[in-house]
């Protein structure tokens, strides 16, 4: 079947190609696709004149053809985007969306540069297993974005060589991409972003690189940025490294892991992920924080705009600087404040006209909200260093509440203007775990309410009045909110714990990541050149050559770890409550760590609150809030009665040994002598014999905890334990256990 149009092609792209059979169901869902997409283009080709329509379809169907050869996804649509909207891989859909407008303006190398890099994106780039909690952080996703697209232009250069030549050609069209943004950022918040500079010089350095230039931080960047860009630029450069081959990406090799295909391609994106947020971002987050200073102080001049709009709506005057403030500073000063709030307003409603004007609305359609509604951001940098230096002091002698209310406007205005940064780069991540979890946490919530639904109508087949169903709805959710709820509850009271022992454990991580150039590649970045020289002097071509250099891969967290928690009956009260805090701490920073962990509870059963598999999410925070109940619950066979420790550790020892990683450590919470129950009797699991088994048949270091004074006996089964652990310090004890098992690991 001939294709007429590039979505037809797309569409039925794997018949032309493989000619591969399809059964007549999915022959009827991908024409119900195709008409969907072809009519959604010829939507927005509606705007377009008959030449230009006949331009763009054909253009469209060239640059499919090469996303499907570049990303190895025969099926992607290649969709048209709003005239002006960019381009974009959408992780979510998997769609490519690209730009008509500049499909008629921009030359074919250009086009094919672009529609390579997000066929690129689509073969490479991978971001799910990203945690929520760190993704959502300001700043994170721009520095992401800045370091991946190179990363993804890297391997679609090595691997297609045309594309390298029209790189030059594309990035030269797009210099002006930084100066648009930066204009963009001082209208909207008052002053360039340290940390979206610092982002927007990764991208330079890179550039510089690919052209063989030598790479030399630009000389107008802010000191503050410039140092951060250099303690970070060679992390930076190591992490758009760090990609699989062709080979490996199509399954015909196998990475240094022993993957290949799919495998490998999220085990590179998750090393190249972790060298971003345990070299780079701890420093990138610096400038972020010094943003966000800038924004507060942005914000607290937004509200003296409004109360002057205020007061002028009263009585036609309005009011001065509040004499709060009037009062620290001085006459200059109060003048050199006043005349930037008048600028800024007079800009505000400059550009407003002109807005206007463009949309053609006539000056009578009054619409003042950007000028007298929340107020304008000011030029900050027309403040005198001093004249900033004491509004922030100001600021910080304000009463917490009204510090914290400002602190969440101007991460909101920061994330607003990193969301339109992300939308000026090239192929941004579009799906991130945000909107991942959000998906998920919806899906979750549509099977839990299916299953009450369920249970309900189990339980109370006689009470068919909508009043007892809903009473019975409202009793589930109030339920799981409480243990959800009981989780965010307790990690608050233990974030400091949680922030303080991350640090540490990122900095015990850096430290091992000392990378060298390994020599002897037939393909790199760099050449050995003294090398190369010699075989120049024995006569081995060019296509023989081993001088090539490649920078070593990073260290990994090799790491599985497994928690086991005691939930018999005697945990019950200030001994469940604060291991449980213990725990929160542990999972929280495991989680963020990405090492591979498992929660497990037990007394004459197994609860299980994260699998190694499983990713934080809302659902296990709901199953671990279940925990403070687990230890007086004696129902069925009086669970909680009893304390099958042997069996227990039996269990989670069989889980553990079945993960791949090399450093496998099992720690033990409990409280009590084994009490075993009829289902796991003592002639089966004797304890000390199961510690035995485990230490002297596996790789596994086993670990013992015990809680509480009077549990000394924890020495005399684990040979690696810390008894008597007092109640109140079990979180800080945990945190330093934890700390020294990965620190010093090998001494176990």
């Amino acid at each position: 079947m001939p294709a007429r149009g590039g979505q037809e092609y797309l569409v039925f792209g794997d018949l032309r190609l493989g000619g591969v059979e399809k059964n007549m169901s999915e022959s009827i869902e991908n024409q119900f696709e195709f008409r969907r997409i072809k009519s959604q283009d010829e939507e927005i080709l509606k705007d377009f004149s008959v030449e230009e329509q006949r331009e763009i379809k054909k253009k469209q169907e060239i640059l499919s053809s090469l996303a499907f050869f570049v990303g190895k996804d025969f099926q992607i649509p290649v969709e048209l985007n709003k005239p002006g909207g960019g381009w974009h891989w959408d992780f979510e859909n998997n769609i490519i969306r690209i730009d008509p407008k500049d499909l008629l303006e921009r030359p074919m190398d250009y086009l094919r540069f672009v529609i390579s890099h997000e066929g690129g994106h689509r073969r490479i780039s991978r971001v799910g297993f990203i945690p929520l909690e760190i993704w959502q952080q300001p700043g994170f996703s721009f520095m992401m974005n800045a370091i991946e697209d190179p990363r993804d232009n890297n391997f679609v250069a090595e691997n297609y060589p045309k594309f390298r030549e029209q790189m030059e050609l594309a990035y030269k069209m797009n210099l002006d991409l930084e100066q648009k943004t930066k204009i963009k950022a001082k209208e909207k918040l008052g002053y360039q972003p340290r940390f979206m500079q610092a982002g927007f010089e990764y991208i330079k350095q890179w550039f510089k690189e690919t052209l063989k230039e030598k790479n030399e931080i630009s000389e107008n960047l802010p000191g503050e940025v410039r140092m951060v860009v250099e303690k970070t630029l060679k992390s930076a450069e190591d992490s758009w490294k760090t990609f699989p081959t062709r080979k490996m990406a199509d399954g015909q090799e196998m990475d240094e892991a022993g993957l290949t295909g799919e495998d490998s391609i999220v085990k590179h994106a998750k090393v190249s992920y972790e060298i971003n947020l345990e070299e780079i971002w701890p420093e990138f987050k610096k400038l972020v924080e010094q943003d966000m200073q800038d924004q507060k102080m942005q914000e607290f001049m937004k509200e003296i705009q409004q109360k002057k709009g205020e007061g002028k709506k009263k009585d036609n005057r309005g009011q001065e600087i509040p004499q709060e403030i009037k009062g620290k500073l001085s006459p200059k000063e109060q003048k050199e404040l006043e005349k930037a709030i008048k600028k800024a307003i007079k800009e505000a409603e400059k550009r407003k006209k002109q807005q206007k004007k463009d949309k053609g609305e006539s000056e009578e359609q009054k619409d003042d909200s950007e000028t007298n509604g929340e107020g304008v951001s000011i030029d900050l940098d027309s403040l005198s260093k001093e004249l900033q230096e004491k509004i922030k002091k100001y600021i910080e002698s304000l009463p917490e509440d009204k510090k914290k209310e400002l602190a969440e406007k101007a991460e909101k205005s920061i994330r607003g203007v990193e969301k339109e940064l992300d939308k000026e780069i090239e192929g941004k991540l579009i799906e991130n775990p945000d909107k991942k979890s959000k998906k998920e946490e919806k899906e979750l919530k549509k099977q839990e309410g299916e299953k009450n639904e369920e249970e309900n109508n189990k339980k109370d087949k006689d009470k068919t009045s909508g009043e007892e169903i809903e009473k019975f709805r409202d009793f589930i959710e109030k339920t799981i909110n409480k243990d959800a709820n009981m989780y965010e509850q307790e990690r608050r009271e233990v974030l400091d714990i949680i922030n303080s022992l991350e640090n540490d454990l990122r900095a015990i991580f850096r430290e091992r990541r000392q990378r060298r150039w390994e020599t002897g590649k037939k393909s790199g970045p760099s050449i050995d050149i003294e090398r190369r020289i010699k075989e120049i002097a024995q006569d081995t071509p060019a296509i023989e050559s081993l001088a090539w250099q490649k920078r070593e891969k990073p260290t990994e967290k090799d790491y599985a770890i497994t928690i086991l928690i005691d939930l018999s009956g005697s945990m019950s009260g200030s001994k469940i409550q604060e291991t449980f805090k213990a725990v929160i701490v542990l999972t929280e920073v495991l989680n963020r760590l990405s090492i591979k962990t498992e929660i497990l509870g037990f007394n004459d059963r197994i609860y299980e609150y994260q699998k190694f598999k499983g990713k934080m999410s809302n659902d296990i925070r709901e199953r671990m809030g279940n925990m403070l109940k687990e230890v007086d619950d004696r129902s069925d066979t009086g669970k909680a009665n009893y304390n099958d420790d042997g069996w227990a550790l039996t269990k989670a020892s069989e889980r553990l040994a079945a993960q791949r990683e090399k450093e496998k450590f099992l720690i033990v919470l409990s409280d009590g002598i084994p009490e075993e129950s009829p289902m796991h009797p003592r002639s089966d699991y004797e304890l000390s014999k199961i510690i035995q088994k485990i230490i002297s048949k596996t790789d596994q270091k086993l670990i013992g905890l015990g809680i509480g004074s009077g549990t000394s006996h924890v020495k005399k089964y684990y040979p690696n334990s810390v008894a008597n652990v007092g109640v109140k310090e079990m979180s800080e004890k945990l945190a330093e256990l934890i700390k020294e098992v990965i620190a010093n690991y090998n001494k176990f």
